[in-house]
């Protein structure tokens, strides 16, 4: 009997190649399935409900709930004692639409009503800048792998990233984002974090992420044998 992964349109890359590993793999794009992948709610026995994820700011108040170490989310109706920048964000993410770096009162206006292009900001957060930032795939409370990322523009002068083995003290990201995802009442998913040697801040909980390298073989091995020992 295949292992059936349920995808979302936009999470159909990432499937594939999961898929692809393994001939006992099949793609759903309905509901009915064994693993989510990509879709917000679905009739599977891993991660049936990614709303918590998926809705940006709900993931942050969880976080803030849970204690998850994230950069200070900022009440913006009284901003005495801010220290600027601030990040505007939107409930949901859609590439750069919805990037705010605010440095007044007058930026954190605006951001707040949005422009025909850019989508207006729902929630503000402290601007951090730090030294490393990692994606944590966590799979049932286990880190299956952990990889840095490098950044770099491309030839036409877009920012983009490759992944490197991790350069410094992990112990503390490793940490952060097993929580996160258990804040978030996730089996699985791959968390962005930005970290110092001893600091972290977690950006967010992907349930469907970009892979690359060798994760879909990773993935594809880790649902195996998850599916192996409970089936």
């Amino acid at each position: 009997m295949p292992i059936t992964l349920c995808y979302s349109g936009k999470s159909k890359p990432s499937a594939a190649l999961i898929a692809e590993q393994d001939p006992g793999f099949s793609l759903n794009r309905g509901r009915d399935g064994d693993i989510n992948w990509g879709r917000s709610r679905a009739h599977t026995r891993l991660n049936p409900d990614t709303r918590n994820a998926t809705n940006k700011r709900v993931m942050r108040e969880l976080f803030k709930e849970h204690g998850v170490p994230m950069p200070k989310l900022w009440d913006t109706t009284d901003l005495r004692g801010v220290r600027w920048p601030l990040v505007g964000r939107p409930d949901k993410h859609t590439k750069g639409r919805g990037f705010w770096l605010c440095n007044s009162k007058e930026d954190v206006e605006k951001a707040k009503r949005g422009t025909r292009r850019k989508m207006a900001a729902t929630h503000f957060m402290r601007f951090v800048q730090s030294d490393h930032e990692f994606r944590v795939h966590i799979f049932k409370g286990k880190s299956i792998r952990i990889s840095e990322k490098k950044f770099f523009e491309d030839e036409g002068g877009k920012r983009d990233y490759t992944t490197i083995k991790p350069t410094s003290n992990i112990k503390h990201v490793r940490r952060a984002a097993k929580k996160a995802v258990k804040a978030l009442g996730l089996d699985f998913g791959a968390v962005d974090v930005l970290a110092t040697d001893d600091e972290c801040w977690v950006l967010e909980v992907n349930t469907a992420p970009g892979l690359g390298g060798t994760m879909p073989k990773v993935w594809a091995e880790t649902f195996t044998k998850w599916y192996e020992r409970t089936r």
